[in-house]
């Protein structure tokens, strides 16, 4: 069932549930899934750094494989990637919220691999990364 709007030139638009959102709606979602990568990104580049920079910090002999430096730099990447799509985000593109969407769908998954040692931080994280995809996908892909 549609509703008819009157648009401020006088003209109307039919908005429902089969017509899809209107304009300019879910700008919140982006803007949280937005601040939310910059918010990884920075925690990730503090890691980065303190592998690079303070090998006392880490436990070198619980690493599964390579070595700090490598894990350094990898974290810095990531740290990386995090921004632009943080960026790519706010400027409303869709290869910001592909990314997007695919960086916390990627770290959701990984972050279940860790349910059994952290429980409670694991099911939050995972909630977080959901609410991003939910974000993403339901206001990522808008017009312009």
């Amino acid at each position: 069932m549609a509703h008819e709007m009157k648009t401020p030139a006088g003209s109307s638009a039919e908005y429902g549930p089969s017509y899809g959102t209107r304009p300019g709606e879910g700008g919140g979602w982006l803007t949280f899934a937005a601040a939310l990568f910059i918010a990884a990104g920075i925690g990730n580049a503090l890691w980065g750094i303190s592998a690079l920079v303070n090998d006392d910090y880490f436990a070198a002999d619980e690493l599964l494989f390579g070595d700090l430096s490598m894990w350094g730099v990898f974290y810095l990447l990531l740290a990386a990637i995090q921004f632009v799509t943080a960026w790519l985000i706010f400027r409303r593109s869709p290869v910001g919220t592909v990314l997007g969407i695919s960086l916390a769908l990627l770290h959701l998954l990984v972050a279940l691999m860790s349910i059994a040692a952290y429980p409670l931080w694991t099911v939050i994280l995972v909630t977080i990364d959901g609410l991003i995809i939910y974000g993403l996908t339901a206001y990522g892909f808008e017009e312009a």
